[in-house]
């Protein structure tokens, strides 16, 4: 299966139990899109046998060409932004497995890697969370993205109908209204309606799915969670977020509890320099 989505699949890695969970799924993207796996490191460390470990690795997994970009000159999120500048089509394939504290959850943050990736990145982020289940790699027959009625969440569509359509996924328009507001559903029912009736054309098979739930993270988990098949996507930022979090508050609530991967962007007006 062969698309021209994405010709790189760039993954920051630094050596740790954590920072592995992202290798098999980069390397079943890339195998999706004949792309090339790009593993970024920022230490001396990184000599010839330890490359030779990885690159075995990550091939045994996918059979997907294995490239190597070493900075010692950055921090290692810092490293994955450049390379992902100097790479044509880039995608990051990031692990966020370690859970954030309190405070972090309120700020927006996940972990220093992913936090300047996420800060930095003009290009689509597949994050790995702390619940994403990796026994499988990284199954795909739908994508997931989730809408807030927010233009930086609609944003996301054109992106996932670019996967559906070059990888052959179904595509699920998603929304979640309130049950306390039985006034809302029609409305947002309209609203999906009209958001999946304008990516059909390169997704004919896309469809909506409105779901009842206390909060939008809590119902686009639970959607989710009844597709062990799915990738979900969503902007970065909705209708609130800080310039300065690297997720807005929906974002975080779904990837610290989605056991499907979450791919991401950011509003390019968020996007630091």
């Amino acid at each position: 299966m062969m698309c021209a989505v994405y010709e790189n699949v760039i993954v920051p890695f630094d050596g740790t139990v954590p920072g592995r969970a992202a290798l098999a799924p980069a390397t079943d993207l890339a195998w999706r899109c004949g792309a090339r796996v790009v593993i970024v490191n920022n230490s001396e460390v990184s000599d010839q046998r330890s490359r030779e470990v990885l690159k075995g690795r990550a091939m045994s997994l996918s059979g997907a060409d294995v490239d190597f970009w070493v900075d010692t000159d950055l921090s290692l999120g810092k490293a994955a932004l450049q390379a992902a500048k100097h790479r044509p089509a880039p995608i990051l394939c990031v692990s966020a497995r370690a859970k954030p504290s309190a405070l972090d959850r309120q700020r927006g943050r996940v972990g220093p890697v992913v936090d300047e990736v996420l800060l930095g990145a003009a290009c689509p982020v597949l994050l790995i969370g702390p619940e994403t289940d990796l026994s499988r790699g990284l199954p795909l027959t739908e994508i997931i993205v989730g809408l807030d009625g927010s233009p930086a969440s609609e944003a996301m569509l054109p992106v996932a109908a670019a996967w559906a359509r070059s990888m052959k996924l179904r595509l699920v328009v998603g929304g979640v209204v309130s049950p306390k507001r039985s006034d809302d559903h029609q409305r947002e029912e309209h609203y999906l309606q009209r958001q999946t009736a304008s990516v059909q054309s390169s997704a004919p098979e896309a469809r909506y799915e409105l779901v009842v739930a206390s909060e939008p993270a809590a119902g686009i988990v639970e959607l989710a969670a009844t597709r062990e098949d799915a990738v979900v996507a969503m902007s970065t930022h909705g209708r609130k977020g800080s310039a300065k979090a690297p997720l807005g508050a929906a974002a975080h609530r779904v990837l610290s509890r989605c056991p499907r991967a979450l791919l991401v962007q950011r509003p390019p007006d968020l996007v630091a320099d």
